[in-house]
């Protein structure tokens, strides 16, 4: 799923008018074992708005960054309690001196943004605001949770022009045509009448200290 979590946050970068340049990092040592870091470089084209952001960036926020490195690192089985963030240290490593130096020979400028997308960050606001306090102490300048991005990516898509070319993009551009999905809300309209189970509670409201892994992405 990882290589599907990418190309979706490529799609959202280029729609957004971002060149996009994708680096494949191979370490031999990471924390959850053997893996690729997937990081992209991202510049935009325009010029960017002048205006204050928050660590966790919301549809439209984007518009205000000129350029960045962004690691994309789902897990999407997980949300990012403190507890996931401090047990799994490698999420940070997209604010490192190591990747901004990388950043910065790329783009040939002495300020590049960091940024990382994830999966999703606690409802609850305590849990949550932990999480972003501990991703702010890391050197993060940006979170984007997952959910944002599609939710960008769908509501830009037009349901009656093809993008033939992208798979990603045809995809949820057919399932908007044939109002699979409700894009505002992210919602599938199948029906849940008969399955004789009530509906999964996906958060709670306090950390769950014992989690403290990192999750398969998926």
């Amino acid at each position: 799923m990882s290589d599907a979590s990418v190309q979706i946050v490529r799609e959202f970068f280029e729609l957004n008018g971002f060149n996009v340049l994708t680096y494949w990092q191979h370490d031999t040592v990471r924390s959850r074992g053997a893996e690729h870091g997937l990081q992209l470089f991202v510049e935009n084209t325009a010029n960017p708005i002048d205006r204050p952001l928050d660590l966790v960036l919301r549809v439209g926020d984007i518009a205000a960054v000129p350029r960045a490195l962004v690691e994309v690192r789902p897990w999407h089985a997980d949300r990012f309690y403190a507890s996931v963030i401090e047990a799994n240290p490698i999420l940070l490593e997209v604010a490192g001196e190591e990747s901004r130096a990388r950043a910065r020979q790329v783009f040939g400028v002495p300020e590049v943004k960091s940024i990382l997308v994830i999966s999703e960050l606690p409802a609850s606001p305590e849990p949550r605001q932990r999480a972003v306090d501990l991703l702010k102490e890391g050197g993060l300048d940006h979170v984007i949770e997952f959910p944002t991005i599609l939710h960008d990516v769908i509501d830009k898509l037009n349901a009656h022009v093809s993008y033939a070319p992208s798979h990603t993009l045809q995809t949820l551009r057919l399932l908007k045509r044939y109002d699979f999905i409700r894009y505002q809300q992210l919602e599938f309209p199948f029906s849940a009448e008969g399955s004789g189970t009530a509906p999964a509670q996906i958060d709670i409201a306090e950390d769950p200290g014992t989690d403290a892994r990192s999750g398969d992405e998926e």
